[in-house]
């Protein structure tokens, strides 16, 4: 009765095939048109929830003190220096160019138009580096040079410390959400090729940053796309001809996964989806995976047909019939393949997320394809005389060589059932073991080759300059005097100077700290090392005075000319020899205090004097023991004597912090004159300040060389437990930034490899455990899978593979994939055991299911093994770790499974032979 039944539902649904066929075709051109419109953005904050603390705290910052987004450029200069007229005069036209082609960048900071804060006549102007009359002479050089040298902040952000290479910061100004998109990617490839062209020949070019690291992994999955469907597709061809080695079983299983791949991929675009670099594997998995159900339906239509010819009504009533008893088999694959992936869509990363959707579409599609276009073409194209199929392990068992000497091997190892389970729990702690050396994170620069052109930059940067990675120290206060008092900014300063100095990892650290202590060096260049006399300081603050007695030119005044550097023309000068003329003025004279002089005047100024050779040496040794260091290079021990003679106002080089020091009676005075230096910077702190006279928040960046998640976090442990400790309870430090955020997304994918596998777990006990009418058969089911993917995992340990977004997918694709093969054979071991048969019933199973789980498992794997040539190292591993699965899967599912049943003799099997 259920037979007519069927078969009437079956007549009145294939009634028209051509219909049911047209109207697959148009669906799937409707899809295809969509294709051409999808795009591509692989920012890193696509993964992480728009609620996420980390993502939250970056998002403030960047709302606050503008958006932190650059793409840093490298110029490398490896047989010359950067200190040269052509180079420089490249640098500027290369900058210019940059700011007038593209319109989403800010100002080009780079050696020749970063900020420089300087003293002209009684003011402090800020100007850029290089002059706009800049003509590249010797001396302007020299001078470009001595600027360089006289502020930090220049060191290893703008030149390398050996100066043979120079960064280019160029700034986006976009919010970092927009960091994936296309028109940010056409910037870079413009940035890049407008660089290339210009240094040609004359500089290495570096490009990196985390715009041109999200844009690199969008043209390498365009090349991906292009590359591994063609490849998939062959392979799976492959096998298809060498097992039918005909026309129709190859190219209709190819059709209907073709279908699913232009259904899945097209509804992307369609419903506003961005690809990314997971869902770039989604075409190969659906041709993998999906090809089986059009080969199981083709199968058994060649089988069923054998030599025979058929006319139409005996044909129709044949697919009818193979409908009738393939539809549950396959869809009991589909569904358990569709378990794994839907399992994504409980993640809270979004690209996997979207990946676990149009994945289980396409699972559907592939399926619904597989039993509605194959018997509708089939009938469309009616009875054919076909040859008939070589003996296949259903047929013929005994003149099947491979399933009779598989049959025999397995056989064998079962009979030792106390070996074999053994053996799986030594796997079992081995694989603990593994899991325990299982290294999470998830770099993007690490998705490429270590020889490729955005890995060799990313190196080239961590390696000359700051690095890469951007944390963000963000100091608040519900007032500025808070804010600015000199305890706050004091601590400021101090975890600036703990971190470029203690912190190895640390590779760059800038903020508002060394805007003010900047003002206040330029302002106090021609003041008493030892500090400002408060009659002094009193008449100044009286007539809001800022002069700088000629800033160190020497003119009329004391110079402090080192060697060429200054001429001390008039005045005594600082002459090293040979080094500075001295014009004027004898050799080896310092216009600067000696504290054990005597003569000094009421102002606290010491006279000039002509210092001995001795004395020399006794200002080099107070110069080296006054540095935190015992090992100073030459550089460190100059600025060290720069500090003791204050030459230049290098003494004031600091976060004003004593009131006598300064000839004020407290702190409020001290806070006032900082508040007097934030009117010269008002239009020069922005990304440091959130008001330009009175802020409530102040930033520090803080340039990590860090690669991985631990060396990262490390760093970021560092700065919480010394903001901690030092600053002031009434302060709010905020600590936020791009390496936040990844440390973020590695939780995130640990939360969400957990979440998906024991989704998938659950939804394929529950399919076992209704499926057999007992749960017991859900436990056992699901043991041998378990064990499979905690092998992958330990593999992933000892080998040194990385857990990722895309490793983290690994278990769950495996678990819709491999879970065939305990289906299959849990399946067959049921049918036998019913059937009797005594011992030989179980060699009768690994007859019959041995040689297909273990082929099955090889043809999957090696449609996965196309991503081996992927221009991703993820997804090499990824293809590589779900090959290596469903290579355990199998062989865990033809032993450990029926050792478990043979041991447990669980019921469900009895009543499978009562019933």
């Amino acid at each position: 009765m259920n037979e007519v039944k069927s078969g009437g539902f079956l007549e009145k649904f294939f009634k028209y095939p051509a219909l049911i066929a047209g109207s697959i075709g148009i669906i799937t051109v409707f899809f295809a048109l969509w294709i051409p419109r999808a795009e591509l953005d692989n920012n890193n904050l696509r993964f992480v929830p728009a609620s996420d603390e980390a993502r939250l705290v970056s998002k403030y910052i960047d709302d606050t003190f503008g958006s932190s987004l650059f793409i840093l450029v490298g110029l490398e200069r490896k047989y010359g220096s950067v200190f040269d007229s052509e180079f420089l005069h490249r640098l500027r036209e290369y900058t210019r160019r940059l700011e007038e082609e593209l319109t989403i960048i800010g100002k080009v900071n780079s050696l020749v138009t970063a900020d420089y804060i300087a003293g002209d006549g009684d003011s402090i102007v800020v100007e850029n580096l290089a002059p706009s009359n800049f003509t590249g002479t010797e001396d302007e050089i020299a001078l470009l040079k001595r600027r360089v040298l006289s502020w930090d902040i220049y060191r290893r952000a703008l030149v390398s410390d050996d100066f043979t290479a120079t960064q280019v910061l160029v700034p986006l100004d976009i919010p970092e959400e927009d960091a994936g998109k296309s028109e940010v990617a056409d910037s870079y490839i413009r940035v890049r090729d407008i660089a290339e062209e210009m240094f040609q020949d004359y500089a290495e070019v570096y490009v990196t940053g985390i715009p041109v690291i999200s844009a690199a992994v969008s043209e390498a999955m365009r090349k991906d796309l292009a590359l591994m469907i063609p490849l998939v597709m062959a392979a799976v061809l492959l096998v298809l001809f060498f097992s039918f080695r005909r026309l129709t079983p190859v190219v209709l299983p190819l059709l209907t996964v073709a279908v699913a791949v232009i259904w899945s991929v097209g509804a992307m675009p369609l419903f506003g989806i961005q690809l990314s670099v997971v869902s770039s594997v989604l075409p190969v998995i659906l041709v993998a995976v999906g090809s089986a159900y059009g080969i199981h339906v083709l199968t058994h239509y060649l089988e069923d047909t054998g030599e025979r010819v058929l006319d139409a009504g005996e044909h129709r009533a044949l697919v009818f019939s193979l409908l009738r008893k393939t539809v549950k088999p396959v869809f009991l694959a589909a569904l358990t393949t569709f378990a794994g992936f839907v399992s994504f869509c409980f993640t809270s990363v979004l690209p996997i997320r979207e990946f676990g959707v149009f994945s289980s579409f396409g699972v559907i599609v592939s399926f619904f394809t597989a039993v509605t276009l194959i018997p509708a073409l089939l009938l469309i194209r009616g009875p054919r005389h076909i040859k008939p199929l070589a003996s296949s392990a259903g047929k013929n068992i005994g003149e099947d060589r491979l399933s009779v000497a598989m049959a025999g091997f397995f056989f064998a190892i079962c009979r030792r059932k106390g070996p074999v389970l053994g053996l799986g729990i030594c796997l079992t702690l081995i694989s603990f073991y593994g899991v325990s050396r299982l290294i999470l994170d998830n770099v993007l620069v690490e998705y490429f080759k270590s020889d490729s052109d955005i890995a060799r930059s990313d190196r080239f940067i961590r390696e000359k300059f700051g690095g890469s990675k951007v944390v963000s120290v963000v100091a608040q206060a519900e007032s500025a005097e808070i804010l600015l008092s000199p305890a706050t900014l004091g601590a400021m300063d101090d975890l600036n100077r703990f971190l470029e100095t203690r912190v190895p990892l640390v590779g760059k650290v800038m903020g508002f700290t060394d805007m003010v202590k900047r003002t206040n060096q330029v302002f106090n260049a021609d003041e008493s090392p030892r500090g400002i006399p408060a009659r002094l300081a009193a008449e100044n603050s009286a007539e809001q005075s800022f002069g700088f007695g000629g800033f160190g030119d020497g003119v009329d005044e004391p110079g402090f000319g080192f060697g060429g550097f200054e001429d001390g023309a008039n005045g005594p000068g600082f002459g090293f020899g040979g080094f500075g003329d001295g014009a004027d003025g004898p050799d080896f004279d310092f216009t600067a205090l000696d504290p054990d002089a005597d003569g000094r005047e009421a102002g606290g100024r010491a006279e000039d004097r002509v210092y001995t050779v001795m004395e020399i040496l006794g200002l080099l040794d107070q110069a080296a023991a006054s540095s935190q260091s015992p090992d100073l290079n030459a550089a460190q021990l100059v600025w060290e004597l720069k500090k003791l003679v204050n030459y230049q106002g290098t003494s004031y080089y600091e976060i004003p912090r004593i009131p006598q020091r300064y000839g004020k009676s407290g702190d409020e005075e001290l806070q006032g004159l900082i508040s007097n230096y934030l009117v010269f910077l008002s239009g020069s702190i922005d990304p440091y300040a959130n008001d330009p006279l009175e802020p409530t928040a102040i930033k520090t960046t803080v340039q990590l060389r860090t690669l991985g998640e631990e060396d990262t976090s490390a760093a970021i442990q560092e700065i919480h437990r010394f903001t901690a400790f030092n600053f002031p309870p009434e302060v709010k430090v905020i600590v936020g930034g791009s390496a936040l955020v990844e440390a973020s997304l590695n939780r995130l994918v640990v939360n969400s490899q957990l979440i998906s596998v024991l989704c998938s777990l659950l939804i394929v006990f529950v399919i076992l455990s209704v499926s057999n009418r007992s749960p017991v058969a859900g436990i056992i089911g699901i043991a041998p899978l378990s064990l499979s993917i905690l092998i992958n995992f330990a593999v992933m340990g000892f080998l040194g593979i990385k857990l990722n977004i895309g490793t983290s997918m690994i278990a769950s694709v495996s678990v819709g994939i491999g879970i065939d093969y305990t289906i299959h054979y849990l399946e067959t071991f049921k049918r036998e055991y019913r059937a009797g048969g005594g011992n030989e019933f179980l060699k009768t199973t690994f007859a019959v299911s041995g040689k297909a789980i273990m082929i099955n498992a090889i043809s999957v794997g090696a449609g996965f093994g196309v991503l081996l040539f992927s221009q991703f190292v993820m997804l090499r591993h990824f293809g590589f770790l779900i090959a290596l699965t469903m290579i355990t899967s199998a062989l865990v599912s033809l032993t450990i499974l029926p050792v478990l049943l043979l041991i447990f003799k669980p019921r469900f099997i009895e009543a499978s032979k009562n019933a």
